[in-house]
């Protein structure tokens, strides 16, 4: 029996798989950095990061992966870079990288104007495969066609 899952159930499986694919090819898009973890959890906290990861000058990257980013991941990534900076007692430095393949213009502004310290990374499209995604969201529109005979001239057979 297939097991059905929820729109956002889906989803969340195939952002997972898009950063387990991101995981595992680390070292090709981002050769300075390690992978510490993947799902991430936060004292006195049900929530968690997709990936946290160190460079080679000690920063942490605390990573939240999306299809599409708009306000739900900034506020996500800003609520797990506000929980690490506290787990850590303010005494490293943390960043934030909100990864999608396409992010809300808005959401680039915001992070930009308001100067928030989190890195956008757009996503190879290449990585869309991992798991078939993203699915195409509206259906495919086809054409009508007439019936042919409504296109032809009338013959003397249907005069009668």
């Amino acid at each position: 029996m297939e097991e059905i899952l929820t729109q956002g159930e889906d989803r969340y499986a195939h952002e997972c798989r898009i950063r387990d694919l991101y995981a595992t090819r680390l070292d090709e898009f981002r050769p300075d950095e390690r992978l510490l973890k993947t799902e991430h959890s936060y004292e006195d906290s049900k929530v968690r990061g997709d990936m946290r990861t160190i460079d080679r000058h000690d920063v942490i990257r605390i990573w939240e992966f999306k299809i599409s980013a708009g306000y739900e991941g900034l506020g996500q990534i800003l609520t797990y870079l506000a929980l690490a900076r506290r787990d850590l007692a303010f005494g490293r430095r943390v960043r934030g990288v909100l990864a999608a393949f396409d992010v809300q213009p808005e959401v680039d502004l915001a992070i930009e104007v308001l100067n928030l310290g989190i890195e956008v990374v757009r996503l190879p499209d290449k990585m869309r495969l991992a798991g078939g995604i993203p699915r195409i969201r509206e259906p495919l529109a086809v054409p009508q066609i007439p019936q042919l005979a409504t296109l032809l001239p009338p013959t003397k057979k249907d005069a009668r």
